[in-house]
């Protein structure tokens, strides 16, 4: 049977750059698809997200290339995924103000169970940071 994931295709090359950034600032787009294995015009798109949601920044020039805009600590992978691909739910139902079945039934037992796992992958994804993601020798003292 095959995997389905989770992460989206640019949400997962995005963690993966900004990991890469994190330990090797300043390398140019081109650089980052190489070393991912990724397809460079892909790379170009999902680093002009992560550049308009400001977690990262080009530079021209010399000393030019790509760096992250905040501290590991303050990206969250929550963030990145929104950034990419809008907000995070496990289903519809568990946004919707009324799910279908809650209009055809008046209630649905369902929805609770689904809130409240929307709310603790939300919790989780929000609590872990790319600092967490890296090693113990890139994290600053």
């Amino acid at each position: 049977m095959p995997v389905r994931s989770l992460l989206r295709r640019e949400e997962s090359y995005a963690l993966h750059a900004l990991l890469l950034l994190a330990e090797e600032p300043g390398l140019s787009a081109a650089e980052i698809a190489a070393k991912l294995k990724a397809p460079p015009a892909f790379m170009a798109k999902v680093l002009s997200k992560l550049a308009k949601a400001g977690l990262v920044e080009s530079r021209m020039g010399r000393a030019g290339g790509v760096w992250l805009k905040a501290p590991p600590e303050g990206i969250t992978l929550l963030k990145v995924m929104e950034s990419l691909s809008g907000p995070v739910a496990l289903d519809l139902c568990a946004i919707l103000k009324r799910c279908p079945t809650e209009e055809r039934r008046g209630f649905c037992y369902l929805k609770p169970n689904l809130v409240r796992m929307n709310q603790e992958i939300r919790k989780a994804l929000e609590g872990l940071t790319l600092k967490d993601l890296l090693p113990e020798a890139t994290h600053p003292a």
